[in-house]
């Protein structure tokens, strides 16, 4: 006797979108919590980078968890427009000269995150 199948298709079901992001539902709703999610939410847990291939569930994972807490803030890396820095004609000027710019970039991040926090903890 054959087993039945877990999961039925119909013609025209819509499972995910080009971007995961965008299906909230769909993560929401397949999410599994492989411990990952408890790591990530304690403060003092030094695993507290998310990596992975594509569809290995980041998204899933960061949005349980933005989910999950009280104060989360977002910060999307489009919206940070580091292009701008990247293209920068001045910052390879330097590079060539043999200047490290390493300190110079760290500080660059760190500025970049507090105005992205800044403009969201007081545009609301």
């Amino acid at each position: 006797m054959a087993k039945p199948d877990k999961f039925k298709f119909k013609k025209l079901d819509s499972i995910g979108s080009a971007d995961a992001e965008e299906d909230e539902n769909f993560l929401r709703d397949c999410f599994i919590d492989t411990g990952d999610l408890e790591a990530l939410g304690k403060m003092n847990d030094p695993r507290r980078i998310v990596v992975g291939r594509t569809g290995a569930g980041k998204s899933a994972l960061l949005l349980r968890l933005a989910g999950s807490q009280d104060r989360v803030i977002s910060v999307r890396p489009e919206s940070l427009a580091l292009a701008y820095i990247s293209n920068s004609t001045i910052l390879q000027f330097l590079s060539d000269l043999g200047i490290k710019l390493d300190i110079f970039f760290k500080l660059l991040w760190r500025h970049v995150f507090t105005v992205e926090i800044l403009n969201i903890s007081f545009s609301h």
